[in-house]
């Protein structure tokens, strides 16, 4: 008798999918997590550094402030000491420290032969500049 040599199959070990997508599944939450952490611990830094940016700016401010404030007493003090020293009551009494007095008699207006008359009504000005030729040989010791 012969035996016959009968092939059996042999049964195909299975691949198991459900532990890869057990992984998977399992890895996916990990990196959502991770991912959640990092944009959260990203935006309060970023609100942090956004709000020390701000403090700074405020600051600043604040100090430019007090700059423009002190600068404007300043110019507010040295501008009343300019009117001070301008008013006519100072300069009088300036001028008559230095040996200065006013006249008895109202001034004397001189006339120059050849010089445009100033106008009464006001509505022009003198021009002596444009007739300087006339005028000149007047003026002064001349020749």
């Amino acid at each position: 008798m012969t035996s016959a040599v009968v092939a059996v199959p042999r049964a195909r070990p299975q691949v198991a999918t459900r532990p890869a997508l057990r992984l998977a599944r399992r890895t996916r939450p990990a990196r959502v997590g991770t991912f959640v952490a990092f944009a959260a611990i990203f935006t309060f830094v970023s609100a942090v550094g956004f709000h020390v940016v701000l403090a700074q700016g405020q600051l600043q401010l604040d100090r430019l402030g007090r700059e423009i404030s002190v600068e404007r007493r300043e110019y507010e003090q040295r501008r009343l000491k300019t009117s001070t020293l301008g008013s006519p009551q100072l300069i009088i009494q300036a001028a008559e420290q230095l040996g200065l007095v006013m006249p008895l008699d109202p001034p004397t207006y001189l006339e120059v032969p050849g010089a445009p008359a100033f106008p009464s009504d006001g509505s022009r000005t003198a021009t002596t500049l444009g007739d300087w030729k006339k005028v000149k040989r007047h003026l002064g010791d001349g020749p």
